[in-house]
């Protein structure tokens, strides 16, 4: 079984999607963007490949859909919808507190000192 990557080793949501998607499809060889896409309930079939090569941002709405469609607990989705928030922020006081919203996250301020995120 591959592993599939948890939110909580990133700070960049599209190398998490990246990452998790090649997990994904070396798990099953027949995975799709459009298969993923169509659980988010989106209408985009490149909805995914576009996001991950920043051709696209996520919206609230569709980082919700997301959420869902990895499958996310209710705790993943929080971080994950920050650091979502953290890279699209436009303004320095809506990047300072999706930051908040990561640091106060347990699963990421225990991270063993020295332990590779992927920012």
């Amino acid at each position: 079984m591959h592993r599939i990557p948890q939110p909580y080793e990133y700070l960049n949501y599209r190398e998490y999607l990246r990452d998790w998607y090649a997990a994904k499809k070396m798990a099953n060889p027949r995975f799709s963007h459009r298969g993923f896409v169509r659980r988010t309930g989106q209408r985009s079939p490149s909805l995914l490949k576009d996001v991950i090569e920043r051709r696209r941002n996520l919206t609230p709405s569709t980082a919700e859909a997301f959420c869902y469609a990895l499958r996310l607990n209710p705790a993943e989705s929080i971080f994950f919808r920050a650091i979502v928030d953290f890279d699209q922020a436009r303004v320095q006081a809506d990047k300072r507190r999706a930051w908040e919203r990561i640091v106060e996250t347990r699963q990421f301020s225990d991270r063993p000192e020295g332990e590779r995120i992927s920012a």
